[in-house]
């Protein structure tokens, strides 16, 4: 396996890190048949789980109510049939058993009632539509994280088998060391004891390696082939915008697409129009209705008659509670704009963390390259230093060591880097520009 990121020059990948944009390099070449990359999988996540699904089921809901909030303002039609068996002696009753009537009802004014309600509905819709986003970024940074776990465990398995075999090498270079009297039974001690240590961390991060596939699996509906991951591995993203590398500038693109910063202004909105619905109850509704009536209880078989009827219908509640219902709603409304405030701050807060750590572990990444250079030059040199009587077995041992840790530390790093810049891709640019989705 190429080493996934390879700087060539220092200077200027230190001065990249600084701002915030340092990249690794991909395999060269073309990608492999059946290759799963990144994308793929947060766009199958995205298409396949359940939690989007039915978020997409409410957003239809959503839009079902618009266009029953809309036909609020056509006139309402209903039909009554009555039936009545009074005595003969009634006489209230001495026309037709059966009065049929049509009518059509025309809301004329309300006070703003129906307007309230179709701005209500409509900002329902977007709370519905922003929550869907909302989820839909949160399984995109899910499957982020599950990748990352499964590159973290995915390369530590390749430097700690490596190191397997380095040490497999050193135990036999020693035990015929040991049968030719040039070595101490402790050299040996020492190397089986190393070995066995090594195996155990190979043991142990392939057992990451299969956890993390099985939480892929879950969050995409279906087993993950880590074969298919391994052929092409993502590199980190750049996040800068608009050629500014600024994090003011990262705030204000992630605050201007987030969905939950999005759904918070929307249920504002919501509130806003229910302030609207509720003073509508101080008003009378002015109402126009015609209606035709087949039959009559007090003349038989009388000719259809035709009516029209101008009203006014009251709503009040209960003593003042329709006043109260208006101060609950203002209420509500200044508790939604606070909400607004608080889910921006929460937003600003990851993306300022994530670029703070993006920056912190890309440089990190540069001198821990440096260092893995260093050390396999080290244990390299003692090996040859050790056969010359220049260094002990103990040196050569603890070089081993020191090499294994910096490759499992470089695993650490490369895999971080990969998923906080994914996510301050997401944050800045949306999931669909991430997943390479076109909605």
């Amino acid at each position: 396996m190429r080493r996934l990121f390879d700087f060539q020059d220092v200077n200027s990948c230190h001065a990249l890190a600084r701002a915030g944009l340092c990249a690794a390099i991909l395999f060269a070449g073309s990608l492999p048949a059946h290759a799963q990359r990144l994308e793929q999988l947060i766009n199958s996540a995205l298409a396949s789980h359940p939690s989007a699904q039915g978020q997409r089921a409410l957003v239809q809901s959503a839009e079902a109510s618009v266009d029953s909030a809309n036909w609020q303002f056509y006139p309402t039609p209903s039909i009554s049939i009555e039936s009545a068996n009074a005595s003969a002696t009634d006489r209230l009753y001495q026309g037709d058993n059966r009065v049929s009537t049509v009518r059509l009802q025309q809301p004329l004014w309300t006070g703003g009632r129906l307007t309230a309600g179709m701005d209500k509905a409509a900002a329902g819709l977007v709370v519905s539509q922003a929550s869907l986003e909302e989820v839909r970024l949160q399984l995109g940074l899910r499957v982020m994280q599950a990748y990352g776990d499964w590159l973290s465990a995915y390369l530590k398995t390749l430097a700690n088998e490596k190191s397997l075999a380095t040490h497999l090498r050193l135990r036999d270079q020693v035990n015929r060391r040991l049968s030719e009297g040039a070595s101490a039974q402790s050299d040996l001690t020492l190397a089986v004891t190393r070995l066995e240590s090594i195996s155990a961390d190979v043991t142990a991060a392939r057992a990451q390696t299969e956890v993390a596939l099985a939480r892929l699996g879950q969050l995409l509906g279906g087993p993950v082939d880590g074969a298919l991951l391994a052929q092409v591995v993502a590199a980190p993203r750049e996040f800068a915008i608009a050629g500014r590398t600024g994090v003011q500038a990262l705030l204000e693109m992630t605050l201007s697409i987030n969905p939950t910063v999005a759904k918070a202004q929307a249920q504002a909105r919501v509130q806003e129009a229910v302030i609207g619905e509720r003073r509508a109850d101080l008003s009378p509704e002015l109402f126009a209705r015609i209606e035709r009536q087949y039959g009559n209880y007090n003349f038989p078989n009388g000719a259809p008659e035709n009516r029209l009827f101008v009203g006014l219908n009251s709503r009040f509640g209960a003593g003042l509670s329709t006043l109260s219902n208006i101060e609950a709603a203002r209420t509500q409304y200044a508790a939604a704009l606070t909400e607004i405030e608080a889910q921006s701050r929460t937003v600003s807060e990851q993306v300022l963390s994530d670029y703070a750590q993006a920056v912190s572990t890309a440089s990190r990444t540069v001198s821990i390259q440096m260092s893995l250079k260093a050390a396999a030059d080290v244990s390299t040199s003692y090996d040859r230093q050790f056969l010359a009587g220049r260094k002990s077995w103990l040196d050569v041992m603890n070089a081993a060591r020191e090499l294994a840790q910096t490759e499992t530390q470089l695993a650490d790093l490369q895999s971080t880097l990969v998923v906080v810049t994914w996510r301050l891709a997401a944050y800045t640019r949306g999931i669909d520009a991430v997943s390479g989705e076109r909605k």
